[in-house]
């Protein structure tokens, strides 16, 4: 058994090798969330996401006018001042990134979204419009006054463009590849956010001409949401056998909350149960992305105490969801004393399961009767539980009779061979998928 100073040494060293985090991107087991449409309705600051550990990459949202008279929307995060151009200026916003960034993690500006005005007339407009990105956004040359965020340099772009015009943004990526290659200081990445139905009307051309690095694929809102017609198969083959880029990672896109999405949203056990570990093991594999940061972190589990995205980490990691379960026993003795006996004994155990709580009860009763006489007799009954978390795919089962009541010490009962302490369980008596005792 673990106690529970060992279960806290464990915890502590498990924070102290989070916090000399940095970023991979060539992981299955990223998270990435959209910041800046406070879609959840209780967005806060920036930088309160990025110290969570639960999450890789911040998404900010959105450039939603361009290439002229540039506008950028972070709904309740930016508002008043602006550069001399007419741009708002997020300066506490440029903070953040700074501060995301020194946790190791990864900021990219989406352009786009649903509501905007934005587009290009031909690919010559487009590849212009990349130096106004990278003076503006990237290590360019401007002042910094002129800049929207400042001196933060954000490290990439994402194309979360849904208005069905498809013009130019192959271009633009392939002119921002060549202005991030004057910048050797850091790595900068291009993604997009298609909608799941393949191809996609607005961003089918970039991902088929252009070097993307992550695909933030909406599996909500759509037909091929998870469920019966949920087509990550079909990304699969776009990544081997279409994409410029053979190692672009693949993220489950997924709505935070039920208020995220007109529909599609699904809850974490679902999400288990649809990611296989065929999907899990994918080379192209990348992750999970989430609408938006404001929805999964307000989105809490009332069982397990663990917001939608750190559910979302569980299950890329190979954790998978937190299943509570509970084990009641319950005892009664009857007891006579005689010159000659008869006994039976009678044990009865039944066990529901659902995909979040699994539930085992036990019943045991023994009695022995006197054929001449009776001298005494005594009942004593016992009823007691615990609630433990069981790993992914773990089948629990217990059955416990006992004689005695027995003794509760610190909110957990003890028997011969049996101490559970504090919620946990001794893994090495799994055998085939279950619990022996």
């Amino acid at each position: 058994m673990f106690s529970k100073s060992i279960f806290v040494l464990l915890a502590t060293a498990l924070l102290q090798a989070l916090s000399a985090y940095a970023f991979d991107p060539s992981s299955n087991s990223n998270v990435a969330v959209y910041w800046g449409q406070n879609s959840g309705g209780t967005q806060t600051r920036l930088a309160d996401y990025c110290s969570s550990n639960s999450v890789d990459i911040i998404i900010i949202s959105f450039l939603y006018v361009f290439p002229d008279n540039l506008q950028v929307n972070f709904a309740n995060a930016c508002g008043g001042a602006t550069t001399p151009d007419g741009t708002l200026r997020c300066d506490q916003i440029a903070e953040d990134i700074k501060t995301c960034q020194g946790q190791g993690k990864k900021v990219l500006l989406s352009m786009g979204g649903g509501v905007g005005t934005y587009g290009f007339t031909s690919d010559s407009q487009a590849e212009e419009f990349a130096e106004t990105l990278w003076d503006l956004f990237g290590n360019g040359s401007i002042s910094e006054d002129e800049r929207p965020l400042g001196d933060a340099i954000v490290d990439g772009f994402d194309f979360d463009i849904e208005n069905q015009n498809q013009v130019g943004y192959a271009a633009l990526a392939t002119s921002l590849r060549t202005y991030f290659a004057q910048d050797t200081s850091k790595t900068y990445y291009l993604s997009a956010a298609p909608q799941c139905p393949y191809p996609d009307a607005s961003v089918g051309d970039l991902l088929a001409n252009a070097d993307i690095d992550f695909a933030f694929i909406q599996f909500y809102n759509n037909y091929c949401q998870l469920g019966p017609n949920f087509n990550f198969n079909t990304w699969e083959d776009y990544a081997e056998n279409v994409s410029p880029n053979k190692n672009i990672k693949l993220f489950v896109g997924l709505a935070a909350a039920q208020r995220a999405a007109s529909y599609g949203y699904v809850d974490a056990a679902t999400v288990d149960t649809y990611l296989t570990d065929d999907i899990l093991s994918n080379p192209n594999f990348g992750g999970i992305s989430l609408w938006d940061a404001s929805a999964g972190f307000s989105n809490v589990d009332e069982v397990s105490g663990q917001n939608y995205v750190q559910q979302m980490k569980a299950i890329v990691v190979g954790d998978g969801v937190a299943t509570t379960s509970t084990i009641s026993t319950s005892t009664t003795q009857t007891s006579t004393s005689s010159t000659s006996t008869t006994s039976s004994t009678s044990t009865t155990s039944s066990t529901s399961t659902t995909s979040t709580t699994s539930t085992t009860s036990t019943t045991s009763s023994t009695s022995t009767t006197s054929s001449t006489s009776t001298t005494s007799s005594t009942l004593t009954t016992s009823t007691t539980s615990i609630t433990f978390t069981a790993p992914r795919y773990s089948k629990v089962t217990h059955v416990v009779t006992l004689y005695t009541t027995p003794p509760l010490q610190d909110g957990a009962y003890y028997t011969t061979g049996w101490v559970p302490q504090d919620g946990q369980y001794d893994n090495s008596k799994f055998n085939d998928g279950q619990w022996h005792e």
